[in-house]
């Protein structure tokens, strides 16, 4: 997978059906280690709920996947949370639905609109962004072409270090499919002075 989107942040909604409380969280950016320590202090914060129900994907490709439907019947939490999550093709993402029961049985279709309907407005209440799947460069020109290859480096990807030396050594991360275009556009802006070297180092970068 060269690009996945993510929750940036964490956030917050209440919804109220037939006098249960439906408190839904979602957070991004979190392996699976992560994700359940986010389970955990959700558990924490609400420590009187009747149910803590949850979902996460903690990897870029969407194989690691849990979800638990927390003594809810099974099939009315847990796995609606993790489809919301699927739908909207979002990675490294948690969700926890906390209820806090009112009195009225929703019955289990009521109870998979229920929590996948909290799940989903806490997802529309976040900030979604996309990380790219990048390759680390290196990049040695002189200090006459620093201003012409910082310009190259913030139109195709980001700086990740400098180094100032007899020559300077910029690193910076690019698309990875990027990583010819790149090269090719350093060498004109620079007449070919500054050399450009693929480290290999791949990561997935905010860009």
């Amino acid at each position: 997978m060269k690009s996945y989107r993510y929750v940036d942040g964490e956030y917050e909604i209440r919804q109220e059906i037939k006098r249960s409380e439906f408190i839904a969280t979602v957070k991004g950016e979190v392996d699976s280690d992560a994700a359940e320590d986010f389970v955990r202090e959700v558990r924490r914060r609400y420590p009187d709920a009747t149910h803590n129900c949850y979902a996460y994907i903690g990897d870029e490709l969407g194989n690691m996947t849990r979800f638990s439907d927390d003594g809810e019947p099974g099939g009315t939490a847990g796995q609606p949370i993790l489809e919301v999550l699927k739908k909207q093709d979002l990675r490294k993402t948690a969700i926890v639905v906390t209820r806090y029961f009112g009195g009225i049985k929703l019955g289990a279709g009521g109870l998979v609109g229920a929590y996948s309907g909290a799940a989903a407005e806490a997802v529309r209440s976040a900030n979604i962004s996309q990380k790219v799947r990048c390759v680390r460069l290196d990049i040695v020109c002189d200090y006459a072409d620093i201003t012409a290859t910082d310009r190259v480096i913030r139109r195709y990807g980001v700086q990740d270090g400098v180094e100032y030396g007899d020559s300077v050594r910029i690193f910076a991360y690019v698309k990875e499919d990027d990583a010819d275009c790149f090269v090719t556009d350093v060498s004109e802006a620079t007449l070919g002075r500054a050399k450009v070297t693929n480290l290999g180092v791949y990561a997935y970068k905010k860009l």
